[in-house]
């Protein structure tokens, strides 16, 4: 028997099988994972339960405890380990999981990192956060940034199987110390943080560095633009809030694109006008008055556009799963292509950034790589792939700029890697926190905004 309900991020109608033991829905016009409202299927807990339970486990994942978070996922919604398993990694790769029925996003909750605490399951302390608590140990904690050996990467491994099984484990102090000496044997004395290379860039500018509403003060900032005055603008994830900050990095002023928006992708042409996605909308702004300049007429309909990027000339992209079209600095259409990734093998995405350079490619970040498309928006090449190595992305890379040099710069779990414009690895920049937005100005000034750290910073480069 098919049941409906409403997708909570854009609306679309969704078909549940009742008797389907998923629990979760992919909305096919979003493409959120959506967790099936509890009055549609057979509930295992409490309905009130469910969003108290998602909350925790996104504050785990947070915390660098996806096991756990996997675990009590499982043992609440009463699920199969590959089913928790793909919700868990959907919002370690900072996707967006919502709960059907209410406005949850899980994107929304705060992560605290002071308060963690250990799961425990049936009437045993059961210490699953040995996974976690080593992970740490050995550097994968995505919080530190540090370098994982292989060696220790396979005790890691060893210890994940305990942690996942089915049966109840208990470990004793004594084992925990055994842990921690193997883990410690097995680390070679330069194992160290990432360090940004000196001789390649410097940070000449700080914005914030505090969590707030005020001036320089941020709120879960994502997304970043810049104009041809160099003004950048800056926007928080949830409640609409854009603020306005010149070249320099002083205060101009702050604006709202609406309270109930959250916000995907934003960009700006040379003039200074800003464009805001708005689920299947997209809606223009004077970027320096915050004066809503109408909605944008684009072809296609109802089309879900996930990010946005500007040119160096001014030109204005919006990318969506099944279309990428470009705009001049005048508004004006001039490209316009429909599903631009179906000749692409093995296509994978969240499509949250993308970038251009100066002669017009386009670079789409990828689950695993990062596709680059020419100027007519045909694949030309894929740069990076899955993997522990200094020229592959350890998770999902975030974000993307492209330099005047034709540099690509990728925002991931160990900082941000550069690679010459031929897709050969250069260098690591050390950039802590997690960055969704990064952007040139016409300095070739490196702008991130770091989420996590409530930063804005400017990097300049040396080479």
């Amino acid at each position: 028997m098919l049941e409906s309900f409403e997708c909570p991020n854009c609306q679309a109608s969704l078909d549940y099988d009742a008797a389907s033991p998923t629990l979760t829905v992919r909305c096919p016009y979003c493409g959120s994972t959506v967790i099936v409202p509890d009055n549609l299927r057979n509930p295992r807990q409490q309905p009130q339960q469910s969003t108290e339970v998602l909350t925790e486990v996104v504050q785990l994942v947070g915390n660098g405890r996806k096991i756990e978070a996997i675990k009590l996922f499982r043992e609440r919604f009463n699920v199969g380990l590959k089913e928790a398993k793909d919700v868990v990694d959907s919002i370690e790769r900072h996707e967006d999981v919502l709960l059907g029925g209410t406005n949850f996003h899980t994107e929304a909750v705060t992560i605290d990192l002071t308060n963690s605490r250990a799961v425990q399951t049936g009437g045993r302390g059961c210490a699953i956060f040995i996974g976690a608590m080593v992970l740490l140990a050995v550097g994968v904690a995505a919080a530190f940034f540090f370098v994982v050996p292989r060696e220790a990467a396979t005790i890691v491994e060893s210890i994940t199987t305990i942690t996942e099984s089915s049966s109840e484990t208990i470990i004793i102090e004594d084992e925990i110390n055994n842990v921690f000496e193997t883990v410690e044997s097995a680390l070679p004395d330069d194992v160290a943080i990432v360090s940004t290379d000196p001789d390649f860039v410097e940070v000449i500018l700080r914005i914030g560095g505090e969590e707030g509403t005020g001036p320089g003060f941020f709120n879960d900032t994502r997304r970043l633009a810049i104009d041809g005055d160099g003004n950048i603008y800056v926007g928080d994830y949830s409640g609409g809030r854009i603020q306005v900050f010149d070249e320099n990095g002083e205060f101009v002023t702050t604006w709202n694109a609406g309270q109930d928006l959250y916000m995907v992708g934003i960009a700006a042409n040379r003039a200074g006008t800003v464009y805001v996605i708005k689920t299947s909308e997209i809606e223009l702004y004077n970027g320096l008055t915050g004066e809503s300049l109408g909605m944008l007429n684009l072809p296609g309909g109802r089309t879900l556009f996930r990010t946005a990027a500007s040119g160096p000339d001014g030109s204005v992209y919006f990318i969506a799963k099944d279309r990428l079209v470009r705009l001049d600095n005048n508004g004006n259409i001039t490209l316009d292509i429909t599903d631009p990734f179906a000749n692409i093998p093995d296509f994978a995405t969240t499509q949250e950034d993308a970038a251009v350079d100066g002669a017009g490619n386009i670079y789409v970040v990828g689950s695993e790589t990062i596709y680059k498309l020419n100027s007519n928006g045909q694949f030309v090449d894929q740069i990076g792939s899955q993997g522990d190595a200094e020229d592959q992305f350890f998770t999902s890379p975030r974000a993307i700029a492209v330099d005047g040099q034709g540099r690509i710069f990728v925002e991931s779990f160990r900082g941000i890697k550069v690679f010459e414009a031929d897709g050969r690895y250069l260098t690591t920049i050390d950039s802590p926190g997690a960055s969704f937005d990064m952007a040139f100005n016409d300095d070739n000034e490196l702008l991130v905004m770091d989420r996590n750290g409530n930063e804005l910073r400017k990097y300049q480069l040396l080479q």
